[in-house]
């Protein structure tokens, strides 16, 4: 499949757009991005909550082009419902606290279908767009499999990323929390208890999930990668001429 976009590209893109949603709200020093009042106000994409009833359980989110039908439950019976055109339908279970982080990136992640859509409109389907949550216990079908591993699926989510943790956003957050310094990463993705820690806080702090903050920070470099050997020595005291000294 042709690129007509890249990861750089989507990065400058949205960070404008959350730069100039801040303006017309005329917020300085927030962290946290209100990613529905962005959807709702700045794109002009409706969004409502609907009980999915689609076969695949792990759909949690809809950008309907207004011919493909959403299946929903509602008073017990599952219909099939075709909403207006950039109307982004959102599982009704993500209302609950405790999913707040995963409703915000199923937000962000049709929010930036609808950017696409309009940005690179020969590289993005026509057809209504899914977000999935990924369940690696489940059975999937080859097609089921390959909409969610698309190209567009992995732009899209990139974007959605960038919108939720924009790059002067996370630098505010890190600047909060750990002096503007990087997050110490060790040999294979071992992470002290200390920097797990700084992690959820930071997460916390953008309103994301500790694994979406994770892989934000790879994507902008922000690890300070360092041998396994020392944590080994300095910081578990295993090994090393410390340990064998004192045998």
């Amino acid at each position: 499949m042709k690129r007509f976009t890249s990861n750089d590209e989507i990065e400058d893109l949205c960070e404008a757009m959350i730069k100039d949603f801040f303006k017309s709200k005329h917020y300085t020093n927030v962290m946290c991005v209100d990613i529905e009042a962005f959807v709702r106000e700045y794109l002009g994409v409706p969004i409502v909550y609907e009980t999915f009833a689609e076969p695949d359980p792990g759909r949690v989110g809809f950008l309907s082009d207004a011919k493909r039908p959403l299946m929903v439950r509602r008073n017990g019976k599952v219909e099939e419902i075709t909403f207006p055109p950039r109307t982004a339908v959102i599982e009704r279970f993500l209302l609950s606290p405790k999913e707040s982080a995963k409703k915000r990136f199923t937000i962000a992640h049709e929010g930036a279908h609808d950017v696409l859509d309009r940005h690179i409109p020969l590289q993005t389907s026509p057809m209504a767009a899914f977000h999935s949550e990924y369940d690696p216990e489940a059975k999937y079908t080859p097609e089921l499999l390959k909409d969610m591993l698309s190209l567009n699926e992995y732009f899209t989510n990139r974007a959605a990323a960038c919108l939720l943790m924009p790059r002067f956003l996370v630098a505010r957050v890190l600047k909060r929390h750990n002096q503007s310094m990087k997050v110490i990463l060790y040999e294979n993705n071992i992470l002290a208890q200390d920097q797990k820690i700084l992690i959820q806080k930071m997460a916390d702090t953008l309103g994301v999930s500790y694994t979406a903050f994770f892989n934000r920070l790879k994507e902008l470099d922000l690890f300070d990668c360092r041998p396994i050997e020392e944590y080994l020595h300095a910081g578990l005291h295993y090994g090393g001429e410390t340990h064998a000294s004192s045998s």
